[in-house]
């Protein structure tokens, strides 16, 4: 066996199937679903009128259905994926807080499968507006979100079954988060529960480029998965660093609306790839914080020195490998203590891999809990260890 490196697994898991002769058909899905549910309390006396009642939401979605055409697809149990559009109703319809809508992209696949239905877990990550963010004029009791533009984040568990030829069923519980990372304060954000309902169709499948392939009105549509088989994985290892930057706000003062300050990471990590799907490991960062000037200006009455914006952390971490995205989650603590930061750190966020060797970064650092404290933007690079070739 030749020794290879992880450049001809990314090739491996990002290639068509192996019948290089044929030509696979694509399958797009609609989608519609109705949410149901209550707020949890975000403490702002504000809101509570709004938290007491329920909320309804509509979402609507345009998906392509993962049946093997590409190899990954069999490693999450060919999933689902595609972009939608959300739209919330808060109650009374008439309040501070706004009813959102958002735009994003999602990921469906199945915990497991079974002879009639399965059992599914949904994300969808996206932008979200219309909300009518804190204004100390203007909107002075709204002080859970300080911005009109936030990040949304949805996650549900949910059963898929079929109900006719060409559409299916689904029935789940949700929850649903809208932040806006510190961009602006306030930022405790909205949270919401409940349950969801939708119903999915299932379109002719197509060939780009070249027209339609049509199926017959009574045959049912949906596409045989491909199977592929995956030799042994051999673990190794990978090597790389990001750089990354952003912006704050300060976490005490909400009055000042043009009080932003830099912030900056660099990362450094190794992690060994446990399977074709994951890996896990260890890295250094370095941050550099503008708002710690805040915490420490009491105890630096002439200006707060430099250094003091600056600390560096160990951190710990698992990365899911979906495709060309990776979803990141990592734990760390500061090597010395950092006044208001607490004594210890999470980032999560995810990347988006170039080429093999290059990715973009976008990550939220929480410090000592999960209050947000920015949001990195960045790049790196990776190098990888050499191995056997897993295909063999």
């Amino acid at each position: 066996m030749a020794n290879t490196s992880f450049a001809q697994t990314w090739d491996f898991l990002k290639a068509d199937t192996t019948d290089a002769n044929k030509t696979y058909p694509r399958q797009i899905f609609g989608q519609t679903k109705v949410h149901f549910g209550g707020h949890f309390s975000t403490g702002v006396d504000g809101l509570e009128e709004v938290e007491r009642n329920y909320f309804s939401a509509l979402e609507l979605r345009v998906g392509w259905k993962g049946y093997g055409r590409k190899k990954w697809h069999k490693l999450f149990g060919y999933p689902n994926y595609g972009l939608g559009l959300y739209q919330a109703t808060f109650f009374p319809e008439a309040n501070i807080l706004g009813s959102p809508s958002a735009v994003y992209g999602f990921f469906n696949a199945p915990f497991r499968r079974y002879k009639k239905w399965s059992l599914m877990y949904d994300l969808g990550v996206g932008l979200a507006y219309d909300f009518f963010g804190y204004d100390p004029k203007n909107n002075p009791d709204q002080t859970a979100i300080g911005s009109e533009f936030n990040v949304y984040f949805t996650v549900s568990v949910e059963g898929e079954f079929k109900i006719s030829p060409r559409i299916d069923g689904t029935l789940g519980l949700l929850f649903t988060h809208f932040s806006n990372g510190r961009t602006r304060t306030p930022n405790k954000g909205v949270n919401l529960y409940g349950l969801n309902a939708g119903i999915k169709y299932n379109f002719n499948t197509y060939i780009p480029k070249k027209g339609s392939q049509f199926v017959e009105k009574k045959k049912d549509p949906r596409l045989k998965y491909i199977d592929h088989t995956f030799d042994e994985f051999k673990p190794f290892w990978e090597y790389y660093a990001f750089v990354a930057g952003g912006w704050n706000t300060s976490p005490y003062d909400i009055e000042d609306r043009d009080l932003y300050y830099g912030v900056a990471t660099i990362g450094l990590d190794v992690a060994r790839h446990y399977s074709y799907k994951g890996k896990y490991g260890i890295g250094i960062d370095v941050f550099r914080d503008g708002s710690l000037v805040e915490e420490y200006k009491s105890d630096y009455p002439n200006g707060v020195p430099n250094s003091k914006l600056w600390y560096a952390g160990i951190h710990f971490s698992h990365e899911l490998l979906i495709h060309r995205i990776t979803l990141v989650t990592q734990v760390g603590v500061p090597f010395a203590y950092v006044k208001g930061r607490g004594g210890w750190y999470a980032r999560v966020g995810g990347r988006y891999d170039f080429t093999r060797k290059m990715f973009a970064h976008v990550a939220l650092k929480t410090p000592g809990g999960f209050i947000a404290d920015f949001v990195e933007w960045g790049i790196g690079f990776r190098m990888y260890g050499k191995n056997k070739d897993p295909r063999m």
